[in-house]
C-alpha cells in the first residue's frame, strides 16, 4: 500500500512539474506580431544603409567638385602663364618669312597660299595645314615648315619636275606643237608649260593622250601613260644612254612603242617594262658585238622575238661605167629579219647558221608575215 502511495505521488508531482513547464515555455508574441517585428527591423536596417549611401554620394561628389575646381583654377593659371610667356608675348610675333624652292615660283604666289598674316603669333600657326595649303599649288611636290625662334618661318619647297610631255594622237616628233600640249612629272601630275624653256624642249613626248580629260594640277587616269612615265624613269637605269627614248606612242594601250632619237621603234609589254628593258638591253650588246644596226624589235612575243636588222651597204668593188645608173642612185639596202633575239637564245642562232641561206626577199616576206602580222595592231 505504501509503494502505492509513493507512485502515486510521484506520478502527481511529474505532471504538475509538466504543466510548469509548459506554462513557462508559452511565447508571449503571436507570429503576425513577428513578422511585423521582422519588418520593422528590416526598414531600419534598409533606412540606416540608404543613409550610409547617401552620406558616401555626397562626400565623392564634394570631392570631385573640390578636385575639378582645382584642376579648373590650374588650367586656367596655366593658360594665363602660357599667354603671357607666349602666346600672347608680342616678341613672339611673326615678322620675318623665308621661302627657298628650287625652282621659278615666285615668292608672293607662295605667301598668298600660306596665307600668312604679319605679326601673328608664331605659335599659334599650324604648320600642317600650312603645309596642306602649299601642297595644294600644282607646282608643289614636297613642302616643309619650320618656327625659328622668336619670330622667323621658313619655307622648303621643291618643286615638280617635268620628265615628258604629253600630246594627244596627231602629234609627231618633226612637227610638234608644244603650244598645245602638257609637261608631266614623274607622278604623273600634270603642269602647264612655262614659256618655251630650252630644257623641256628635249623630253621625251607621249603621244594618244585625250587632252580633254585632262586637268592641270591632277594626276592622268590612265594605265597606259603612268606605263609610259615608268618606261622613262627606268630606261636610263638599265639602259643608260645606248636607247634614248624621243616618243612613246600609247594609243594601242595593249602596247607602248617607244622610238629613239634614230628612229628605232621598239614594241613594250605595259606589264613587263622591266624584263623588255632588259631584253633590249641584251639586243643592243649582240647589236655592238656583232656591228648590227638595229630596225626595230617587238619585245611583247615571250619567245621567238621579231628583230630587224639594217643591212649594211657593200661598196662597189669598180666605179659603174655608166652615169645614168648614178644618176638615178643605188638601190637601198634590205632589211635581214631575224626571227628571235640572238642573245637569249643562242640555240637557236646556231640552228639558223646550219641552215642553208634561201632567197631574201622570200625569207623576208614569210617571217613578216608568219611574225609582226600580229603586233600591226
Amino acid at each position: 500500500m505504501r509503494g502505492n502511495e509513493i507512485s502515486g505521488k510521484e506520478s502527481g508531482e511529474q505532471a504538475v512539474t509538466k504543466r510548469r513547464s509548459t506554462k513557462q515555455n508559452r511565447r508571449v508574441s503571436t507570429s503576425r506580431q513577428r513578422r511585423q517585428q521582422h519588418l520593422l527591423d528590416v526598414k531600419v536596417r534598409a533606412r540606416r544603409a540608404s543613409a550610409r549611401r547617401l552620406q558616401k554620394g555626397f562626400l565623392v561628389l564634394s570631392l570631385l567638385l573640390i578636385l575639378l575646381s582645382l584642376l579648373g583654377a590650374g588650367l586656367f593659371g596655366a593658360q594665363r602663364l602660357l599667354n603671357a610667356l607666349f602666346f600672347a608675348n608680342p616678341d613672339y610675333a611673326v615678322h620675318s618669312v623665308e621661302v627657298t624652292t628650287d625652282g621659278d615660283l615666285a615668292r608672293e604666289v607662295v605667301l598668298r597660299a600660306a596665307q600668312i598674316e604679319d605679326g601673328s603669333n608664331i605659335f599659334a600657326v599650324n604648320l600642317s595645314a600650312l603645309e596642306d595649303r602649299l601642297r595644294a599649288l600644282p607646282q608643289v611636290e614636297e613642302v616643309d615648315v619650320q618656327r625659328l625662334l622668336p619670330d622667323k618661318l621658313v619655307i622648303v619647297i621643291q618643286e615638280r619636275r617635268p620628265i615628258a610631255w604629253i600630246a594627244s594622237a596627231d602629234a609627231n616628233k618633226t612637227g610638234f606643237n608644244y603650244d598645245g600640249a602638257f609637261l608631266v612629272d614623274r607622278r604623273g601630275t600634270v603642269l602647264q608649260p612655262k614659256g618655251s624653256a630650252p630644257e623641256y624642249m628635249t623630253l621625251p613626248v607621249i603621244i594618244g593622250v585625250e587632252l580633254k580629260k585632262v586637268t592641270v594640277g591632277q594626276p592622268v587616269d590612265s594605265d597606259p601613260v603612268r606605263a609610259a612615265l615608268e618606261l622613262i624613269r627606268d630606261c636610263p637605269e638599265v639602259l643608260q644612254s645606248r636607247f634614248q627614248i624621243a616618243t612613246i606612242d600609247v594609243s594601242k594601250e595593249y602596247c607602248l612603242v617607244a622610238t629613239d632619237k634614230q628612229g628605232v621603234p621598239i614594241t613594250f609589254n605595259p606589264d613587263e617594262l622591266m624584263v623588255d628593258l632588259r631584253h633590249l638591253a641584251s639586243l643592243l650588246l649582240y647589236c655592238e658585238k656583232n656591228s648590227k644596226d638595229l630596225r626595230s624589235a617587238n619585245l611583247m612575243a615571250e619567245r621567238n622575238i621579231p628583230v630587224v636588222f639594217n643591212e649594211p651597204a657593200v661598196p662597189a668593188a669598180s666605179p659603174s661605167p655608166q652615169p645614168a645608173a648614178q644618176a638615178t642612185g643605188s638601190p637601198q639596202p634590205q632589211p635581214t629579219v631575224r626571227r628571235a633575239l640572238p642573245v637569249t637564245r643562242p640555240a637557236h642562232k646556231a640552228e639558223k647558221a646550219d641552215k642553208s641561206p634561201g632567197p631574201t626577199k622570200n625569207t623576208h616576206k614569210k617571217t613578216k608575215s608568219s611574225e609582226l602580222k600580229p603586233f600591226n595592231g
